[in-house]
Parts: C-alpha cells; structure tokens; sequence
C-alpha cells in the first residue's frame, strides 16, 4: 500500500513539473494594440510571461506583417493571426497562447497642425523677401484651407522652398516637407497672397505736357506695388529736372515712361556739329532737323554740304556725329 502511495505520489510530481514546464511562456495577445513602424511585431500586440529573457526578446522580435498607416487601423481575425504566427516560425507546442477571436490594431501617430505648415511657409517668404523689408509692409495671407498632417511618432522637421519666387501679383507657391525622425514623410503646397507696401512717387498736383518735374510736383504714397505697372519711381530724386512726356493727373503714380530728360535742342535751331577723326576734332555749323534732349539721337543738316547726318546731344548747342567729311 505505501509503495502504491509512493508510486502515485512520483507520478503526480512528473506530471506537475511537465505541466510546469509547459505553462513556462504564456503569450497574452490583447485585443486592442498600438504599434510603431513599419511592420508588427509580436512584443507590440501581446504580454510575453515566464522564459528567459533571450526567449522573450525573441518571441517579442517575431514579425506579423506590414502595419497600419500612422492613425489608421485594421482588424485581424484570429484565423489569420495564427496564420501570420505559423509563418513567423511560432512554436504552438511549448508555448501557451492565449489568442482573441479579433485584435484591432492602429498605427501610432502624432499630428502636425496644418497652422505649423503655414507658420513655416511664412518664414521662408519673409527670408526670400529680405531683411531690408520691414515686417509691417510684407502683408502675407494662407490661400485657402491647409489641413492637419497625420504622422508617425518621431522628431518632426521641416524644410521649405519657392520654386516661382515671391510673387506679389499673383499666388506665391511655398512647398513644405515634412520630415519625421530624418525621413522625408509628407511634401504640401500652399499658396499666399504677398502684398509689400512701399512709399512710392505719384503727382502732387497735375503735371502739363512738357512741363519740368520740381519737387514740389512729386509727393511719396505707401502702395502695394503689385498693382502697379512696371516702371513705378520710388526715389523722386531720380526725376526731378526732367520733363513730362505727357499730361499727368493728379495722384497718378509716376512712371519712367512718363518722363523724359528736357529738350536741349529745338528743331530749327543751328548748333555745333563735332566729329573726331583720329586725334583731330573737327567741327562745322549745322541746322537741327527735330527736338532733342541730352543723348538723344537727331537728325541734322550739315550747312556746308547740305547734307543731313545722324548725330547725338551732347548740350543745348552740340551735336556728335560718328564721323565728319566736308564738302
């Protein structure tokens, strides 16, 4: 009887230490998990208990398949979550797996506010546009609506370009990439209307044709100079002492092709004709055929041959011609 005792005794202690020895790694799959990258791994989706740490590492480090993009999700029956652990090189026979009927899985995610990408496009215009542009006359303004980025977990960095430049009479393109733990991640184009406001010249007065531009004429007025028309004078220094090629109204912003240097020579008038051959200047009495101002191109008639020649202003009395032959 004892020895039956003993017997029962051994046996129930074998089968204690195999069971033992068989519940050693319990792998706890939960039903909701949260990864990170690009691949699941089992150490995301499940609690791995017992075994040494090199077992539990190993387990941990098993790949399932390709994950959810950052902020989506996807559910996975467990029919195919034994399948992708068979294929994995799981061990069903030593290991206790306590497995759902579904897990959901989402991929880890962080949001860039689509404001950051707009502050960032804003920056890189205000640097193109230059430090010598005050941050009051540089009014920039986001096109349209710029939504939130979804991306993966990681150290978020941008970089921006213009690839047209800073427009100020149509939109200014800003490209912006995204770039998350040194990896480019998501590339956006916005759009803004630049407007910079400068003091530019417009008449304080009207200005008659053929009338000289004093200063008293010219006055300064701060204007988006993208609707303006090329040309437009910002220095009224620049066009002081010359002359309006046409009537100028009053407020009308001044444009080069609005003035002219005065005439110097009127047509009719005799005047001095020089012309350098060699190192000899020679000059003769000649007759302006047209008006001209300082540098201008006229014709003029030479009094002693009666010929007409081309010559350049050079003074309300002299005329350059390239060369000079007499009669």
């Amino acid at each position: 009887m004892g020895k039956k005792i003993g017997l029962l005794v051994l046996l129930q202690f074998c089968f204690s230490f195999h069971f033992a020895l068989a519940q050693d790694i319990v792998v706890t799959i939960f039903e909701q998990a949260r990864v990170t990258g690009s691949t699941i791994t089992l150490g995301e989706l499940a609690d791995i208990s017992g075994g040494s740490l090199e077992q539990v590492q190993g387990l941990g480090q098993l790949q399932l398949g390709a994950a959810p993009n950052p902020g989506s999700s996807f559910v996975l029956a467990k029919e195919v979550l034994n399948m992708r652990l068979a294929a994995a090189g799981a061990d069903f026979g030593n290991i206790v797996w306590q497995i759902p009927n579904s897990v959901t899985i989402t991929g880890n995610s962080q949001i860039i506010n689509g404001q950051a990408l707009i502050d960032q496009a804003m920056i890189a215009i205000r640097k193109q546009a230059g430090s010598n542009v005050l941050k009051e006359d540089l009014v920039i303004s986001s096109l349209g609506h710029v939504q939130d980025v979804v991306a993966p977990l990681g150290n978020v960095t941008f970089s921006t370009s213009l690839p047209y430049g800073i427009r100020y009479n149509t939109p200014t393109t800003v490209l912006v990439t995204a770039t998350v733990n040194e990896k480019e991640f998501a590339k956006a184009g916005l759009k803004f209307d630049v407007k910079l406001y400068r003091p530019v010249t417009v008449a304080a007065r009207e200005v008659n044709a053929g009338e000289i531009v004093t200063e008293d004429t010219l006055r300064y007025e701060r204007m988006d100079i993208g609707r303006l028309a090329a040309g437009y004078v910002m220095d009224k220094k620049k066009i002081v002492g010359l002359m309006a090629r046409r009537p100028i109204t009053l407020g009308t912003v001044l444009t080069d092709t609005m003035i002219i240097k005065p005439i110097a020579i009127k047509r009719g008038s005799t005047v001095t004709l020089v012309a350098h051959i060699a190192s000899m200047e020679v000059t003769t009495i000649g007759q302006a055929m047209q008006d001209g101002c300082e540098g201008q191109l006229i014709r003029v008639r030479n009094t002693s041959s009666n010929k007409i020649v081309l010559g350049k202003v050079l003074n309300e009395s002299t005329v350059e011609v390239p060369t000079y032959k007499g009669s």
